[in-house]
């Protein structure tokens, strides 16, 4: 598995699900933690715009591609066939297959909890050592919780750019843990959001199914962010 550059921004190019699979493995037996930055049309954009964004994705273990935007770069850039890769279903199935301790961090309490139980029962065995809402009061009440469970692998669901600055600061104390940002996943696990069908996660279209349920959210970012992305693209 390569890493490559995408209008500048790092990102590995994974063709199967097995080998993120084994790459994560691998660094959790060698405790070697880190986060995950998932790549997509806006993060190409925020990466050429913004140095923080810039920063945080140069400080990933690992970039994987997103969705259209980082599959069509793949392509234009690399004549390159990568797949979106699930990093929060990934990560379930990597702990429900090996026995590794996860924790839940992000979104409301209520579907945090809720998340937690749809969890254990689509992956049997699953061990969530702990939980914990977004909206705690400040950083010292999630590294208690680490310290406390040991997970080897937190799933933070806040939303980029918070899971990921969250991630990259809570990585200086926790250096054996890995981070997977994982967006809307728990309100998904909790019924609170529906993930787009199959043929349109497939096909690159998993953004515009998310913009039909929330069209006032991501009306501004998505429009705003697919014109600049096509500048990038026309750029080259």
């Amino acid at each position: 598995m390569k890493q490559l550059f995408l209008y500048g921004c790092p990102c590995f190019e994974v063709t199967s699900k097995e080998v993120a699979e084994n790459f994560l493995l691998t660094k959790i037996n060698e405790k070697e933690g880190g986060y995950t930055a998932a790549i997509n049309a806006l993060k190409l954009v925020s990466y050429n715009e913004n140095p923080i964004t810039k920063d945080v994705i140069d400080g990933a273990i690992l970039q994987t591609p997103d969705g259209f935007g980082a599959q069509l770069a793949f392509k234009l850039q690399h004549k390159s066939k990568v797949i979106k890769l699930d990093l929060p279903g990934l990560a379930m199935e990597l702990c429900q297959k090996n026995d590794l301790r996860l924790y839940f961090l992000g979104t409301t309490e209520d579907s945090n909890s809720a998340a937690v139980i749809e969890a254990k029962k689509i992956y049997s065995g699953l061990n969530i050592v702990g939980n914990m809402s977004g909206f705690f009061e400040s950083q010292n009440q999630v590294e208690n919780e680490l310290e406390r469970t040991k997970p080897h692998i937190v799933m933070i669901s806040m939303g980029s750019p918070r899971q990921e600055l969250l991630s990259a600061n809570l990585h200086k104390k926790f250096p054996e843990i890995i981070f997977v940002g994982s967006g809307g996943r728990m309100d998904i696990l909790a019924g609170k959001l529906k993930r787009a069908p199959v043929w349109m996660q497939n096909n690159g279209l998993e953004w515009l199914y998310r913009f039909l349920q929330e069209p006032k959210r991501m009306f501004k970012g998505q429009i705003v962010g697919g014109f600049k992305f096509f500048k990038l693209v026309i750029k080259g």
